[in-house]
Parts: C-alpha cells; sequence; structure tokens
C-alpha cells in the first residue's frame, strides 16, 4: 500500500473528528475499512504478532455494512487514535520497493 494512501486516510480520519456532513462519515467507513483491512494483510504478510490484530479490529470498527454505533464524542476519540495508529505504524505497512 503506497504511504500516499496510508496519509491521506490518516488525515481523513483526523478531519472526521470535526463536525462533518454524514455522507463523510459513510465515506470514512468504507476507506478506513479498506485501508484498515489491507493493512492487516501487509502486516500479517510481513510476520508483525500483533498488528494484524489491531488493524483487523480496526477494519472491523469502521466496517460500512455492520455499523457499530457509537456516541460522537468516542466516535472523534476513536478517529484520531485510528490516525495516530496509521502514522505511527505507515513504515510497518507501506509498500516495499
Amino acid at each position: 500500500m503506497p504511504r500516499l494512501v496510508i496519509y491521506a486516510t490518516a488525515a481523513m480520519l483526523l478531519l472526521g473528528a470535526a463536525p462533518m456532513p454524514y455522507g463523510y462519515y459513510t465515506l470514512l467507513r468504507l476507506v478506513g475499512c479498506i485501508v484498515f483491512a489491507f493493512a492487516a494483510f501487509a502486516a500479517l504478510a510481513r510476520r508483525y504478532a500483533a498488528l494484524p490484530w489491531v488493524y483487523g479490529l480496526m477494519a472491523l470498527v469502521f466496517n460500512p455494512v455492520f455499523k457499530i454505533h457509537f456516541a460522537k464524542d468516542l466516535w472523534a476519540l476513536i478517529d484520531v487514535a485510528a490516525a495516530v495508529l496509521l502514522f505511527a505504524t505507515a513504515n510497518a505497512i507501506a509498500s516495499r520497493r
């Protein structure tokens, strides 16, 4: 996965902590789920112990089909924490070329 996708998703997550239209959060769920699911597979392929599980859990939290409902304040915290996670682990999941 290119670093640009990782950083763009992290930026979207940080923006998601602010009040946005409902459609943005729907898009954020879709993008977040896809990126975290792909990151879980990338971390698994690189034989990380815990990282695939963390990414898998985040993919479940952000999945757009079976929505998990949290209060707005908790979603803001989750969005920021997920962005920090992506920024902190970008090197672990970025494509090696």
